[in-house]
This record gives structure tokens, C-alpha cells and sequence, in this order.
């Protein structure tokens, strides 16, 4: 259970670190069924075409594994997110990613429109990393109006051209790496702004898992369908429908519902 801080914590700066939360020998177990995984899917792509930048992105990545499904059910990561969210929270999908990249100042979920309904992002890293081999980084507070849209001329130049209005390139921008270990789980509000910089390299491993609040209205359905068009976010994968967890088809019945009706 999160402490009274750590809530503030992450409601003021939009993010949160639990340290060593799985240990070494459940990571060993957790790293052996990303690899199964990862040799099994083909995944996406995203290649910068220089023959560096080179992602691998596996969409339904833990939904198609028994094993690592249990993660989302797990009281680490469950109760965090049932804190952090609501107790009608909904499951909006999974990753796995792997490569040698870096990400210009972004949000997953950017705009004003975004900032009245919370998702919240969960990054379990694979691998050791720092400020010098593309860590995570994020600006503390930059979820919040009025400090998301004067961020706006970073993550989004005129004409969707990287700028700089702050007179300093992107990886100078003041920000805070997170840098982990394997067994630290990352939580962050998904209109923060974040990047990646540095040495590209050592490959970066980690599963994403990813969720949101209750839905309440027709905006919040709205913002779900501005990232996810073609409805496939109320069409939730069918191992997480038909499982025997209670937690889990609790995330994603709301989804089937109001599908339903889309």
C-alpha cells in the first residue's frame, strides 16, 4: 500500500518509484519469459533510418503469456494502480519493447484535452539503466495545466519540427532520470513529458503495462478513441475476458460494455 507521500508525490510530479519491488529471482523468471516472448512475436518496428535507432514493439505483449499476465494482477502493481486511479479503473493495453533508441520530449498523451483524464503508464525495465545509456527521463510536473501547455513548443514545433525554444538542445533540457535497476517498477501520469537520450549501445528491455480511470463520460471515451481510432482499446484482448481472475476481467468488462455501444 502506498503511503499518504508517495500519493502526493505522484499527483504533484507525476510519477512514482517503487524500488526493488520484484526481487532477483522473480526478475530472472520475468526477463526468461520476455525472451520466449520476444523470439515468439514479430512485433513492430520503428526505425529512424540512420541503422541505429531501431525499436522492437510487441502490442498484447503479457496478454498472450500466462506467466506474465499475473504481473497485472499482482498487489505491487494492482493496488498502486487502484490507489493511484480508482477502484473502477480500466486496462488500456500492454508492450514489449526492445532496442537501441532515443525519443525526443513527448507525452503518450498530449494537449490540454488530455490532462482531465488520467492513464498511467508502468515501465518494469529489464536491464540497468542510467542517465548516459537512455534512461527514462521526465519533467517533474509537466502533467499539469498551466505547466503542460507552456511545455507545448517542446514536444510539439511549428510544423512538427523539433526546435528550441528553450535555447539549449533536448537532452539538456532540466529533467529527472530515472535511473533503475531490474526489480523497480516506474508509474507515470501519461501526459508527462519524458525522452530518452544517451548511448545507444546496450539494447533497452522493458514491459509496459498501461491503464485508466473509470470511465465517466463520453469525453473520457473520447480521449481513449483519439489514441486508440479504431476502437480496439473496447475491444479488449479475449484472454483478459475470459479469465479466471476476478481483478483482471474487472479491468476490462466496462471496456467490453461500452463497446458495445461504439
Amino acid at each position: 500500500m502506498l503511503a499518504p507521500e508517495q500519493i502526493a508525490h505522484f499527483k504533484t510530479f507525476g510519477f512514482l518509484v517503487l524500488r526493488q519491488a520484484f526481487s532477483p529471482e522473480e526478475m530472472e523468471k520475468m526477463i526468461s519469459r520476455y525472451k520466449y516472448m520476444s523470439e515468439r512475436e514479430n512485433g513492430r518496428i520503428i526505425d529512424s533510418g540512420d541503422g541505429k535507432n531501431v525499436t522492437k514493439v510487441v502490442d498484447y505483449f503479457i496478454e498472450k503469456d500466462p506467466e506474465l499476465t499475473k504481473l497485472v494482477e499482482d498487489d505491487r502493481i494492482y493496488e498502486t494502480i487502484e490507489q493511484l486511479l480508482g477502484q473502477e479503473f480500466i486496462w488500456t493495453g500492454s508492450e514489449g519493447v526492445c532496442g537501441r533508441s532515443q525519443t525526443s520530449w513527448h507525452a503518450d498523451r498530449q494537449g490540454h484535452n488530455e490532462l482531465s483524464y488520467m492513464t498511467i503508464k508502468v515501465h518494469l525495465y529489464l536491464d540497468p539503466t542510467t542517465k548516459e545509456t537512455c534512461s527514462l527521463r521526465v519533467i517533474p510536473g509537466s502533467h499539469r495545466a498551466p505547466f503542460h501547455e507552456m511545455l507545448k513548443p517542446l514536444y510539439y514545433g511549428e510544423n512538427k519540427v523539433r526546435v528550441k525554444p528553450y535555447g539549449v538542445d533536448e537532452p539538456s533540457i532540466p529533467a529527472y532520470p530515472f535511473e533503475s535497476n531490474p526489480g523497480d517498477v516506474i508509474f507515470f501520469n501519461q501526459c508527462l513529458l519524458h525522452s530518452v537520450f544517451g548511448n545507444l549501445e546496450n539494447e533497452r528491455r522493458y514491459i509496459a503495462l498501461k491503464f485508466g480511470a473509470g470511465i465517466k463520460n463520453d469525453e473520457d471515451i473520447a480521449t481513449l478513441l483519439r489514441y486508440k481510432s479504431d476502437g480496439r482499446i473496447f475491444r479488449p484482448h479475449q484472454a483478459f475476458i475470459k479469465s479466471d481472475s476476478a481483478r483482471i476481467r474487472g479491468m476490462v468488462e466496462s471496456l467490453v460494455e461500452f463497446g458495445a455501444k461504439i
